[in-house]
């Protein structure tokens, strides 16, 4: 029998099935920040973000052509303690790890990692 122990870790219950978008205003040097999207966020030209699920469902979000968000549909995995590995089997989109610095239920800070996959 498999187990999903990677999956169902209470590491992050405080980020998931929320949206959460970036907060670039507040971002510093190779960390980006991120605010849950019912947050008064001040004007923008457009907010990237992403969820994810304990069931490891993640959901990157990108600015559209018509300026609108991009759905892409992937998956998590959790690699470390506070290290993710995303991925996209069925898109175009280049996976990448994301590394927890911080989290709250009202604020995040992380670092993207390009890299190939596990």
């Amino acid at each position: 029998m498999s187990t999903t122990c990677l999956r169902t870790t209470e590491e992050f219950a405080l980020v998931y099935n929320k949206t959460w978008l970036h907060a670039v205003e507040e971002d510093s040097a190779d960390v980006e920040a991120y605010r849950p999207n019912t947050y008064a966020f001040p004007p923008s030209r457009g907010r990237t973000g992403f969820s994810m699920s304990p069931d490891g469902t993640f959901r990157l979000f990108a600015i559209a052509p018509t300026d609108g968000l991009e759905e892409h549909p992937g998956r998590w995995k959790k690699i470390e303690k506070d290290k993710l590995h995303i991925s996209f089997p069925n898109e175009p989109t280049e996976g990448f790890d994301l590394i927890f610095i911080a989290q709250s239920a009202e604020f995040l800070k992380i670092k993207k990692v390009p890299t190939k996959a596990p």
